[in-house]
């Protein structure tokens, strides 16, 4: 232990492998633990709205029904909640809701409240008709802003039955179907390899010298437990500091974290507070990590001390750890799949980290390879230097690019995933005009509609074509005359009756359903049929004339507007026609909102990749120097030229990163067409052609390790020659 605390206090060296351990080990707590609590955020604010999780009874008759609808307001989406009594008694509510309102009283949350204030009634307030009983408190809400209104209602249509507002049971494990649940557990395993990089690149950075050191003493006479202990000594000071400054860093992350939107808000400063038992366990795990692998390392020092100083070999069987690994990640998938629960995860993840890891492993043999490749074929002195380091000893020379390799890997498998993840995310309905709004399943009569407003009505049927098998409608047609319809679709008209498709319909059979229940009828044997360009999910457009038995039916009504009555008339609409919804633009800005949280995820975590791949590297190569230090001193002392070892260095860590990478980066298209075939099954969605952005991140992580190579020359331009010119 003396001897350990002395070379502490007097090795310039070991002080500063010493201050790169603690770095290194406080990136890697802060970060694991920023990820830890992730779900903790996300579990915060599933609880907050458990309330909105309608279970139906299946006994009978419910307490209450509740219909859930979007709505928008100037690019803003709102969630609101309309809710009727069906029997008296006490009506249960989550924490944050003042209490169940009665017909005729409205709950708002508190943004939702200043916009109705600051709003023209006939805008946006008239929308929830009734006396403002309270705001809803930040215990009910996802984050501060949030928009969601509580309607009381005397009867509520296409509402579903249930007990009350206070559903005490909520998992963000089933949000968009078990996806955000997948996602979080990749980015905890993709991200959690790069940090274990960095502190084995740390850790290892004076390994050269301290193992000289350790065989000394051994031929000495000390034991294998006093060599051991003085290793953990030396390497626990700067494991246990950078530990517990990890701790202390990630508080003041997690408030930063917080300012990062999710579903189209912020999170509350809470959300993303790790347990204390995770604190704890991460806190005292690496430490533990980073001494084991330290102490993993002397084996050849405690056994043999005379050949400390050998060079590892690789074997080549290193390469099918890949294939197997692979192998693991594509039976997760096929199990996930199958099976059911969050559990189902558990192989997939195992696979995907055994994979990252694989990579990791096989890098060597390839940058032995790469070595012997440049030493049979040099043209520079450079060239050759490298050239023998990588094929002489690549288990060390490949250290420095493997943060890197792991991020070309994630980099590739995030953008393979990426075009395919957004395909699953609700779009905008493109059926209607921009300036048209249109509300769905309609259930009551439209009169009302027409007393409040004076913009054009129309009326319409949806439904579906089929060959008369109940299970063969699925031919979308809207049935309403031609020249209303082109007031809400894109549509050209001509006089008389016409099927407007854009081949001749195959089939003849029409079926709807609509508030009088299911129509059914059948288009003549002869009809014209007149060109249309579908834009949506409505495949054809039939005049009502062609089937007289559906005239007067409704399930759609269309309202063109101008900017100036928009909302007015959106107003009216929620209005007259309650509980149907309107295929306006809350969907799409729903859409949107996904599709951004998707792209900033995936801009924050491959930024994290490559910067602590590139953090990584610099260190490794630094270390590099600093293992050989006397060789490099010897070289100078002989006349070689720093500019020769410093060009040398550089293509010491760039050269086995663009072989590597190139492998990684077809394992990340690989894992990523596995990932985003289990996404599709959870969410749906149509298969997209990979685009030549997947190979992006190797260009990428190649610059990334030049960038870091360039740390070698401050390192190299401090060796004296006149240390080692007596050589």
């Amino acid at each position: 232990m003396r001897i350990a605390l002395a070379v502490l206090r007097r090795d310039r060296r070991s002080q500063v492998a010493t201050v790169l351990v603690a770095l290194g080990v406080m990136i890697a707590v802060s970060l694991v633990l920023w990820l830890l609590a992730a779900p903790n955020g996300l579990q915060a604010r599933a609880d907050r709205t458990a309330w909105r999780d309608v279970h139906t009874n299946a006994g009978g008759k419910g307490t209450i029904s509740v219909a859930m609808t979007r709505d928008s307001y100037r690019g803003l989406v709102i969630e609101r909640w309309d809710v009727a009594r069906n029997e008296p008694g006490d009506v249960p509510v989550a924490r944050g809701i003042a209490r169940f309102p009665e017909a005729g009283e409205v709950l708002l949350s508190p943004a939702l409240a200043d916009l109705v204030r600051a709003a023209p009634a006939e805008n946006l307030g008239n929308r929830f008709p009734g006396t403002v009983i309270a705001e809803l408190g930040p215990e009910a809400l996802k984050y501060e802003g949030e928009l969601v209104a509580i309607v009381g209602n005397d009867a509520v249509s296409n509402g579903d039955e249930t007990t009350g507002l206070a559903n005490t049971y909520a998992t963000y494990t089933d949000d968009y179907k078990g996806l955000l649940y997948l996602l979080t557990r990749v980015g905890l395993v993709v991200l959690v390899v790069p940090c274990l990089v960095l502190v084995a690149s740390a850790a290892r950075l004076t390994a050269a010298k301290r193992e000289r050191r350790l065989a000394a003493l051994r031929l000495a006479g000390a034991s294998p437990r006093q060599v051991i202990v003085m290793t953990a000594i030396e390497t626990a000071v700067g494991a246990v500091v950078g530990s517990a400054l990890g701790v202390v860093l990630a508080q003041p992350f997690s408030h930063v974290t917080a300012k990062i939107p999710w579903e189209g808000g912020t999170w509350y400063p809470g959300d993303f507070v790790p347990d204390p038992a995770v604190t704890t366990a991460v806190a005292v795990l690496a430490p533990v990590l980073v001494v084991a692998a330290a102490i993993m390392g002397l084996r050849r020092v405690v056994k043999q001390p005379l050949v400390a100083e050998q060079k590892r070999k690789v074997r080549s069987w290193r390469l099918l750890m890949i294939a197997g690994a692979i192998g693991v990640f594509f039976l997760g998938i096929t199990y996930a799949q199958q099976g059911g629960g969050g559990d189902r995860f558990t192989v997939v993840l195992t696979g995907l980290g055994a994979v990252a890891l694989a990579l990791v492993l096989a890098g060597p043999v390839v940058t032995a390879w790469v070595g012997r490749f440049f030493v049979g074929r040099w043209r520079r002195p450079s060239t050759l230097l490298a050239g023998r380091r990588l094929s002489g000893d690549p288990v060390a020379a490949f250290r420095g690019s493997a943060g890197v390799v792991i991020a070309v890997f994630t980099g590739s498998m995030a953008l393979t995933m990426l075009p395919g993840l957004e395909s699953t995310v609700p779009g905008r309905d493109t059926t209607w005009r921009s300036d048209a709004i249109v509300a769905e399943q309609v259930g009551v009569d439209v009169t009302p509609l027409r007393l409040v407003t004076s913009a054009p009505i129309v009326t319409m049927l949806d439904g579906g074509l089929g060959n008369g098998d109940p299970d063969h409608y699925g031919y979308s047609v809207v049935v309403g005359k031609c020249a209303d319809v082109a007031r809400v679709m894109e549509l050209k008209c001509a006089d008389g009756p016409a099927v407007y498709a854009p081949t001749t319909l195959q089939w003849n059979h029409f079926r709807a359903s609509s508030r009088d229940g299911e129509i059914r009828a059948q288009l003549p044997a002869q009809y014209e049929t007149r060109p249309f360009t579908p834009t949506g999910r409505v495949e054809a457009v039939i005049d009502p004339e062609l089937l007289p038995s559906v005239q007067g039916a409704v399930s759609l009504v269309g309202v063109p507007t101008t900017p100036e009555n928009r909302e007015a008339v959106h107003t009216a609409m929620i209005r007259a026609l309650p509980g149907a919804p309107l295929s306006d633009e809350a969907r799409g800005l729903r859409g949107d909102t996904l599709t951004e949280d998707l792209r900033r995820a995936t801009v924050i975590g491959l930024s994290i990749a490559a910067v602590l791949g590139g953090i990584g590297a610099a260190v490794a190569a630094a270390g590099s120097v600093i293992d050989r230090r006397r060789t490099f001193g010897a070289l100078i002392a002989a006349g070689t030229p720093i500019r020769v070892l410093a060009h040398a260095l550089r293509r010491e860590v760039v050269l086995p990163v663009f072989a590597v990478t190139i492998a990684a980066c077809a394992a990340g298209i690989v894992v990523g067409l596995g990932l985003l075939s289990l996404a599709r099954g959870l969410m749906g969605g149509e298969d997209l052609p990979l685009t030549p952005w997947v190979a992006a991140p190797v260009g990428v992580g190649v610059l990334v390790a030049l960038v870091a190579a360039l740390a070698c020359g401050p390192v190299l331009r401090g060796i004296s020659p006149r240390d080692y010119a007596a050589e």
